[in-house]
């Protein structure tokens, strides 16, 4: 029989009222009613199988790595609770930027904004080289940039002592820090489990403290006062160390660039030869303790760890986990609504399974040795979820590809470090010998219990005394390559170093 409409009448009655009255007739609604529950049906049925497989997977994986010793919640890399006095981050004058409600809001609104801009340099120099490029500090742009100021310091007699009074009116509160950064513990009243929106206003405020503290090095040392100068740059190394035990990716990255400014001092004394046996050796004691590469680890054990909280979190429903997430994508990746568990699952595998063994497994510290093909193979695998794009991945590519640039950036810093910590030795040695070593085995055990290697290489680093009374020492770097001991620079005017490529020197001279 057909429905098709018709012009006129069949029977007395319009073609498209028969249609509809055979349409809600009880057989066809009943046949409706069957189709839609099966659809449904299926539906809840594939999307149980998806989650199981997805749970299922991950699961397995997880309790492989748990017996070999792993943890991945986010309990076991949040730092332990120190007592208030031994504490550096109770420091009256980080008070209240975490004082704040349990909303997060602060309680003080007024007193966070004095906190947050203590230590602000209202205006600093836009472009100039630093140590790494074998510069001294230009303390003439420095002046040019403070006198700009809409309450410029008095002009001084010469360049630095327009940078002393420029740093005059900080002195006491740099006096305050300076005292409480040696206290024995650091522990910030972060709230971990807030995930991505945790806040973290000590870090801004601690790295332009230490600003302040190595620009004030550098004049200290240019006018001769080599013990304040010794003091203020210590006091920047304490600065960045006061994250150490911090398990975020940020954190780290911080105390990295704060290291890297308090360095700057450092070199420009060991250039000159301007520190003296007694400073030397502790300058030895500040840079000893230093260990990047467990802060690598820990920070990526960590954002590993908070990931797996925030997905516990969109599972359960609990807090604003999506909200989080949209947040930190700029709205470019409204995800949750309508998710299988199953999906979160395959990227939490994926996720999990990429830092732990790609790079965690690289990261040898025992040996003192990175794999640095781990993290190499990490775009790799980011390039390969990208091809075969599923919801298994979609997390797992927005996540992971910033990882590989720390390997490096954490890599080349304590490379850094290592060099920095056998300076004090050769310095140490040329003092009491009047010339360099012939060999770095000739500064242990007297000036270190151990030499620190290269961490790409067996060899250990590159080191020779030059003919023109310098030396030479660097790392052969992220390529494994022994490239003559040079940096490659970038064309740009900035001359960036290119750290995936060439060696990683120790400027022994400027350039």
């Amino acid at each position: 029989m057909s429905f098709l409409p018709k012009r006129g009448y069949v029977s007395g009655v319009p073609t498209f009222a028969r249609f509809f009255r055979w349409l809600f007739s009880a057989r066809i609604l009943k046949r409706l009613f069957i189709a839609f529950v099966s659809v449904i049906a299926l539906i809840t049925t594939a999307w149980q199988v998806e989650n199981w497989r997805g749970r299922t997977k991950w699961e397995t994986w997880k309790a492989e790595w748990e017996a070999k010793g792993e943890t991945f919640d986010l309990a076991s890399v949040v730092p332990p609770e120190v007592p208030d006095d031994q504490n550096f981050a109770k420091s009256a004058l980080f008070e209240p930027l975490f004082d704040r409600d349990e909303d997060g809001k602060p309680r003080d609104p007024a007193a966070l904004d004095v906190a947050k801009d203590r230590f602000k340099l209202e205006r600093s120099p836009r472009s100039s080289f630093g140590w790494q490029h074998g510069q001294r500090r230009d303390f003439a742009s420095w002046e040019e940039a403070l006198l700009g100021r809409d309450n410029p310091p008095a002009k001084g007699a010469t360049p630095v002592d327009t940078v002393v009074a420029a740093l005059e009116p900080y002195a006491a509160d740099m006096a305050t820090l300076a005292s409480d950064v040696r206290r024995p513990h650091s522990r910030f009243d972060i709230r971990y489990e807030d995930a991505f929106t945790a806040l973290l206003p000590h870090l801004q405020v601690t790295k332009q403290a230490a600003v302040l503290f190595s620009l004030r090095a550098s004049a200290r040392l240019a006018k001769g006062d080599t013990e304040g100068a010794l003091h203020d740059t210590v006091t920047s190394i304490r600065l960045a160390e006061s994250f150490a035990n911090e398990p975020l990716l940020i954190s780290q990255l911080v105390r990295v660039a704060i290291l890297q400014v308090g360095l700057q001092p450092y070199w420009e004394g060991a250039v000159d030869h301007k520190w003296s046996a007694a400073q030397w050796a502790k300058l030895r004691e500040a840079l000893q303790p230093i260990n990047l590469m467990e802060g690598m680890a820990r920070c990526f054990r960590g954002e590993r760890n908070m990931i797996n909280h925030w997905m516990d979190r969109m599972r359960g429903g609990g807090g604003n986990a999506t909200g989080e997430l949209e947040r930190v994508t700029g709205g470019s990746m409204p995800v949750g609504v309508g998710m299988p568990d199953g999906w979160l699952y395959q990227n939490q595998f994926h996720i999990n399974r990429i830092v732990t063994e790609n790079i965690l497994a690289g990261i040898d510290l025992e040996n003192r040795r990175l794999a640095a093909n781990g993290f190499k193979s990490l775009d790799e695998e980011v390039r390969t979820l990208r091809e075969g794009f599923t919801p298994y991945h979609v997390f797992a590519m927005m996540l992971l590809p910033a990882y590989d640039k720390m390997g490096i950036r954490m890599s080349a810093s304590q490379a850094t470090i290592d060099q920095a910590l056998i300076v004090t030795a050769l310095e140490s040695h040329r003092l009491a010998n009047g010339s360099y070593p012939a060999s770095l085995t000739a500064l242990s055990p007297e000036w270190l219990a151990t030499v620190p290697g290269d961490w790409f290489s067996d060899a250990g680093l590159v080191y020779r005394r030059d003919a023109d009374g310098t030396f030479t020492l660097y790392s052969i770097g992220y390529n494994e390559t022994d490239d003559g001991g040079r940096f490659v620079y970038g064309e740009s005017k900035r001359k960036p170093i290119e750290w995936e490529d060439g060696d990683w020197p120790w400027p022994s001279a400027a350039e």
